[in-house]
């Protein structure tokens, strides 16, 4: 029998949306697999709804975290968007419910909220100068999409077992998103 040892490691699906919208339908709002990232809630382990992967990983959570971007374009013009940052339940997993691995899961939601509000000033930027070429909307969210993928695996490997490097990144990414505060979505 092989005995799991308790891993502060995540698992990290990270999936990036892109794509056009109309406000009918197509809304996510509607989706009761996902969560939208909020200031009042965190998540809770029974928001992991997925099949955890035991075979081939030796992590005990793993979470699905989305920044969509939809657009509405005429002309290859940019007329409206959205930036939504989503926690995916049916592909996020745990074998485990210790505390500490909640929020270290939950710092990775958070780091996706970080680079969606991000993403939404520099779109903000982009459309105060009458910049609305769809192009400039896709670099500014494909670069920070890598960038988020980067910082989570920084995080990953920085906070592997250490509990007070576990603190000192929720403590920076609170104030990160403190500063970027008039960029976040409420719902």
């Amino acid at each position: 029998m092989i005995k799991k040892s308790i891993l502060l490691a995540s698992f990290i699906i990270i999936l990036s949306s892109l794509s056009n919208y109309n406000d009918s339908n197509s809304s996510l709002e509607d989706d009761k697999d996902i969560i939208f990232w909020s200031s009042n809630k965190k998540l809770i382990w029974k928001d992991f709804k997925g099949i955890p992967d035991t075979l081939n990983s030796i992590m005990l959570a793993g979470t699905c975290s989305d920044i969509n971007f939809e657009y509405n374009s005429s002309n290859n013009l940019l007329t409206d968007y959205k930036v939504e940052c989503t926690f995916i339940k049916s592909k996020s997993w745990t074998i485990t419910d210790d505390p500490q691995i909640l929020a270290h899961e939950q710092l990775h939601f958070d780091i996706s909220e970080l680079y969606a509000r991000k993403i939404r000033k520099a779109f903000d930027s982009l459309k105060i100068k009458n910049n609305n070429f769809i192009e400039n909307y896709t670099i500014i969210y494909e670069s920070n999409i890598i960038k988020r993928n980067d910082l989570n695996k920084l995080y990953d490997s920085q906070v592997y077992g250490n509990t007070i490097l576990q603190q000192r990144w929720i403590k920076k990414i609170k104030s990160d998103l403190l500063k970027l505060k008039k960029y976040e979505y409420t719902y």
